[in-house]
């Protein structure tokens, strides 16, 4: 028989849920939720590095001399699509084989390509590759406040409250077991 009106935290006499039950699903739900959600948080970074191999022949199939390839300056660029338009992004130190790019803005995709420069002559635009943002975008009004809310000693704090509710909550369910 049903009390009026009067229900257990997490369960009722008609769902047949009992309260230690409806709780450790909860609280493994809520658990799974804060451990997963910084993985859909828009991140701001680095995509990565750009790597490529000089070029070791001119256009014309001559080829270029070890002294020289040291000298070869790569310009690295992005754009929205395979096909440009193309905007620079970045340029390598003489001889370099790469260069870390920064991550396109969130949901979008970037195509990167590359010139290699060697005094007097330059290449035409390497083959393109492609990369895609797939975190989920923050407006700046929620970033500051997170900033805000979520400071190391408020978060050290909530995890010092989650386990001290946790230890209570056990203590009460094998207070409960030896009862009953």
């Amino acid at each position: 028989m049903a009390r009026s009106g009067v229900y257990e935290i997490g369960g009722s006499p008609e769902t047949g849920c009992g309260r230690a039950n409806c709780l450790l699903v909860s609280v493994k739900r809520f658990l799974a939720i804060l451990f997963l959600a910084p993985l859909w948080v828009a991140s701001a970074g680095y995509a990565g590095t750009l790597s490529w191999d000089l070029p070791t022949a001119y256009a014309d199939g001559t080829p270029i001399a070890t002294a020289e390839s040291r000298k070869i300056v790569v310009e690295v660029y992005a754009g929205p699509t395979k096909n440009g338009p193309w905007k620079w992004i970045a340029t390598s130190l003489p001889g370099a084989t790469s260069v870390a790019v920064m991550d396109p803005s969130p949901g979008e995709t970037l195509w990167y390509t590359a010139k290699s420069t060697l005094p007097g002559s330059e290449s035409v635009y390497a083959a393109t590759v492609k990369q895609t943002n797939y975190s989920i975008p923050i407006p700046p009004p929620l970033k500051k406040i997170a900033k805000k809310m979520f400071t190391r000693k408020k978060m050290i704090f909530l995890v010092f409250l989650l386990l001290l509710a946790g230890v209570v909550w056990a203590l009460r369910v094998r207070g409960r077991k030896r009862k009953g």
